[in-house]
């Protein structure tokens, strides 16, 4: 018996070791098949989405997950021109959603399928900004309301409020020039129709004075908002409802009020690039990325409001923040601007020069 161990031992030690060879071998070759094959290409906002799902994700699927991310909408135009729109998943704001769709940026495609679309409360489908949703679905939203002590506002217009109180603004590009546009400023339309230098004098002119009526400007960040110490200056703050959610309750000295005639509800969203090399790896990652799992990341992340009516009783997740929050307030007031990206280079390059002047 020993005899025939000690043959049998060399023997199962040679196949011990071819097995480690060829392992490794096939690892090796699924690596650098996985580095040289056609990667999913993602363009999305800083901090949208999690850098371990994008992980998981390219090692579940074998495929190599390119990622480019903008800070600003002019850059997301950018980065798509850049691109020559061949971008997999694309993250952007509803307020651009049309205007992509006229530029052809992306593609039609039947959401409805994704396992995962099942999630998503009915408060948002059918929405105005792509009512069959073909083009789209949503990862988080924002309701762009005012913040402040008292409740004078109630039945004010936007631009009854914008010369009556001391306001401030949430400096982010597309809520800044939807607001100038709402005050009957026309400004993205005068952007595009801008044929002289002196028309380009007197928008510049325009935008830097829109700027510096406003109290402050505030900086769009993730960090909590202190707010005694930004109420000091100002009587209200234009602000996303989510930002603010937990100083607002029965028993909290403050309000959020939308304007009579309307405030903006933006909603975060993934889509598929038009000239995706890779429509249906585009569509398995994006049912990841609006997975139960991930909204719940993806919230307590950027602090945004959740689409998902499996959330809606999460004790974590504030009333504020949840998909039945938007019934709280009248549906005449809930707007979705439609904003042509062609008309964001101009306005960014203008709006920085403001905000630079003034601090």
């Amino acid at each position: 018996m020993k005899k025939f161990v000690l043959i049998l031992l060399p023997i199962a030690l040679v196949f011990f070791a071819i097995g480690v060879g060829w392992g490794v071998s096939l690892h090796r070759n699924q690596s650098q098949a996985l580095a040289q094959g056609t990667p999913i290409r993602v363009l999305c906002a800083e901090n949208w989405l999690s850098t371990q799902a994008l992980e998981k994700f390219s090692r579940e699927h074998n495929v190599r997950i390119q990622e480019w991310t903008y800070s600003t909408p002019s850059e997301f135009l950018r980065q798509m021109a850049n691109s020559d729109g061949k971008v997999d998943v694309v993250c952007v704001s509803s307020l651009l959603v049309k205007s992509l769709v006229r530029s052809h940026w992306i593609k039609k495609m039947d959401f409805s399928k994704l396992p995962n679309s099942k999630l998503i409360a009915v408060d948002f489908t059918r929405l105005p900004y792509d009512p069959d949703s073909e083009y789209s679905v949503p990862l988080f939203w924002n309701l762009y309301g005012l913040f402040g002590k008292d409740q004078s506002l109630k039945d004010m217009t936007w631009k009854q409020a914008w010369h009556s109180k001391r306001i401030s603004l949430w400096g982010e590009e597309l809520n800044v020039l939807q607001i100038m546009n709402h005050l009957g400023l026309n400004i993205e339309q005068r952007l595009q129709e801008e044929d002289s230098s002196k028309i380009g004098k007197g928008l510049d002119e325009e935008i830097h004075r829109f700027a510096k009526s406003a109290v402050n400007i505030l900086k769009p960040s993730l960090t909590p908002l202190s707010a005694e110490a930004s109420m000091l200056k100002t009587d209200w703050i234009q602000i996303p409802l989510a930002r603010v959610a937990r100083l607002l309750g029965e028993n909290s000295p403050y309000h959020f009020i939308l304007p009579e005639d309307g405030a903006t509800l933006e909603l975060g969203v993934l889509a598929v690039g038009e000239k995706s090399q890779q429509p249906e790896l585009a569509m398995a990652l994006i049912n990841e990325l609006i997975s139960t799992e991930s909204a719940l990341e993806t919230h307590n992340r950027l602090d945004s409001g959740v689409v998902h009516s499996t959330l809606s009783g999460l004790a974590s997740i504030v009333p504020l923040e949840q998909p039945q929050a938007l019934r709280q307030f009248p549906l005449t007031r809930l707007q979705f601007p439609d904003l042509n990206i062609e008309a964001l280079p101009r306005f960014q390059k203008i709006f920085d020069e403001s905000i630079t002047a003034r601090y």
